[in-house]
């Protein structure tokens, strides 16, 4: 295999380089590699807020809406256009989407390759590509819907172009960088620390001047413009700027808060290593380059500074720091290596300079391909088991709606997986939203009347403290369904009262497994219930669907308490269920009123092995006492004592 000689104008050195064959071979490896682990196992069940307003726009586009214009789209006007292809054509599931963002990250890699290659040659740009690869922030935000990796790859690329033309001084590379730009700001408008390396590479160029800056700036305007006409600039202003501007000023800026994310979820994923390998890199580059060298650098310090002072910043924000840092790695280590090969001082120098910050690199690799590993299993068996409850809410969802009526929910993942549509102006029912007052209760009854919402899913309690909204909902619906989750609020599911109730309650009654007729007190009786197994393993977990029925009127808070006791006696997981907390909200009982409940309970790794018995009661808060069994336990009359737990299974736990 020959070799040719590569001139590198700014070095004013010749180096002998890979033929472009070697190159394209070691490139598309790394690119294999990425692609391996980015688009396995794309259908697990992550339950993340931001992907199921992903899925549920890509739904409503499916149905015909536009981003923005109809669909509530605070990331850019592109986003959308960007995943729906993907999205159309493998199948419209969440899966589909992350395939998108998955191919988009490898867009993004190849232009880290072409960014660090344009100062360090082809060892700096595969150094760098392999080390993006590696990082665990951006291989998490590769396989999620979000929208960060998406702007990141048109910027990357955008950044990619404008140090070409910095090198051969082809005014087309500043053309195509601009438009790069433009689209990768309609995307997701915080890769704008892009901007200051195109506009440094467009100043210094191979001469220094104003006219290129002018240039690229002025084309991203036009692309950028044009975009935003089309749009309708009226709804992304309100979407994207006023949005930004309410959340910022509601949820507050703190450096020190958003120093610690870095830390914790930077710093502490990448490990230090990246970090200290990057400014080492940037040591070398700039006893070599240093005119080449700043684009590099003010694209980092516009990352850092972006992720200082964003708010609210967030995990997913972090990845944009990650190509600068990756480039300036690549980078120091081509420029050793190709010193090295032509015998200079300054490979010498680079290698110590390298040495240290390799090393420590190479000591983190085994907790950074750990982290790897658990974001490419990422399921509901990791950070998703508390969406366990996810597969069977979306089932209720379905058993009480036709395909073709609307849901109100604060978690559109739910709705997304029932494949029933929400209001195009609530797909973003976010945290950050309601509190900068961009969603308010009126805008939520307005829209649940416009679409004639009957059903209305709360998954937490963002939405319960709109008065408004609260008020609507408690006057119009029921509560049907009730999800447990230990201390933390339940989750709900409501009717509307002209609703078909009766066929809601046959649809949710055909799950119930066991029927039974026990009567607490002479005032709840338990119907029936479910479990989802009787037999498994110690860190593992049982759920239970328990149907109640009123059998008198009362107004009473009824707490449902359940308890798992173990063959020590003790008891070893354990609830109480308040239904009519102002979560719930079930204090008025009629005769025959119905409500199903189902809850998860945890059997830890140190609990005895053996039989378990699983137990319910029920706990009258005005009178601050259990009722007792009254009818329908096979144990009444063989004992004095009242009876205060039903017996509902008995449980073998390994």
């Amino acid at each position: 295999m020959q070799s040719r000689t590569l001139s590198v104008p700014a070095f004013g050195v010749r180096v002998s380089t890979p033929t472009w064959p070697v190159e394209a071979v070691v490139l598309g490896l790394i690119l294999v590699i990425a692609a391996f682990m980015r688009l396995v196992r794309l259908s697990g069940t992550s339950g993340d807020l931001d992907e199921g307003i992903r899925g549920i726009q890509l739904l409503l586009m499916s149905a015909g809406y536009r981003p923005v214009q109809e669909i509530y789209s605070s990331q850019g006007p592109l986003l959308l256009d960007m995943l729906y292809p993907f999205y159309r054509l493998f199948g419209e599931t969440l899966g589909a989407a992350r395939l998108a963002v998955g191919v988009y990250s490898l867009l993004g890699i190849l232009g880290i390759y072409g960014v660090a290659r344009a100062l360090g040659g082809p060892v700096g740009g595969a150094t760098a590509a392999l080390l993006v690869t590696l990082s665990p922030t951006y291989l998490r935000n590769s396989r999620q819907a979000l929208a960060e990796v998406p702007a990141l790859a048109p910027a990357i690329l955008a950044v990619a172009a404008a140090l070409e033309y910095q090198r051969s001084g082809r005014k087309a590379w500043l053309v195509v960088s601009g438009v790069l730009l433009g689209l990768a700001l309609l995307i997701k408008p915080i890769v704008v620390a892009a901007v200051l390396p195109i506009a440094l590479a467009a100043l210094l160029g191979p001469r220094i001047g104003i006219r290129p800056v002018i240039l690229v700036g002025l084309v991203s305007a036009l692309v950028v413009g044009a975009i935003v006409v089309a749009t309708g600039l009226p709804a992304l202003m309100d979407q994207m700027v006023e949005y930004r501007l309410k959340s910022r000023e509601a949820s507050g800026w703190n450096l020190r808060e958003n120093w610690r994310l870095i830390q914790a979820s930077l710093v502490g994923r990448e490990q230090i290593g990246l970090f200290v390998l990057a400014g080492a890199g940037a040591l070398v580059a700039a006893l070599v380059s240093p005119r080449r060298l700043l684009p590099y650098l003010g694209w980092a310090a516009a990352s850092a500074g972006v992720l200082l002072f964003y708010a609210p910043l967030f995990p997913k924000h972090l990845v944009i720091a990650v190509p600068p840092a990756v480039a300036l790695a690549g980078a120091g280590v081509g420029l050793t290596w190709q010193a090295a090969r032509n015998q200079r001082a300054i490979g010498a120098i680079g290698a110590l300079v390298l040495a240290g910050p390799i090393l420590m690199y190479g000591w983190s690799l085994p907790a950074i391909a750990n982290l790897d590993v658990g974001f490419m299993n990422l399921d509901q068996g990791t950070e998703g088991q508390r969406f366990a409850q996810s597969a069977d809410v979306a089932s209720t969802i379905v058993a009480v709606t036709r395909r073709d009526e609307f849901v109100i929910t604060d978690h559109p993942y739910l709705a997304f997986l029932a494949q029933r549509l929400v209001p195009p102006e609530l797909a973003d029912p976010s945290a950050s939203r309601v509190r900068a007052r961009e969603l308010t209760g009126d805008d939520i009854v307005t829209a649940a009347q416009k679409y004639d919402a009957s059903v209305v899913v709360l998954w937490s309690d963002r939405l319960r403290t709109l008065r408004t909204f609260r008020s609507w909902l408690d006057s119009r619906f029921q509560a049907i369904k009730v999800y447990g989750r230990g201390g933390d609020s339940p989750r709900v599911v409501y009717v509307r009262t002209d609703h078909d109730l009766a066929q809601a309650h046959r649809s949710l009654e055909a799950s119930i497994q066991t029927p039974t007729m026990i009567d607490f007190g002479g005032a709840l009786r338990l119907t029936g219930f479910s479990l989802d197994r009787r037999e498994l393993t110690r860190n593992g977990n049982v759920g239970v669907t328990y149907e109640w029925e009123a059998i008198t009127r009362a107004s009473v808070d009824y707490h449902v308490i359940t308890e798992l006791i173990g063959p020590d006696g003790q008891s070893w997981s354990d609830e109480e269920l308040a239904l009519g907390g102002r979560n719930v909200n079930l204090t008025e009982w009629a005769p025959g009123q119905w409500l199903f409940q189902s809850s998860t309970f945890d059997v830890a790794a140190t609990a005895p092995a053996g039989e378990y018995v699983l137990r319910v009661g029920v706990y009258d808060s005005r009178a601050k006492t259990d009722l007792p069994i009254t009818a329908g336990d096979t144990r009444l009359g063989s004992q004095q004592a009242p009876i205060l737990r039903y017996e509902v299974a008995r449980i073998v736990v390994q």
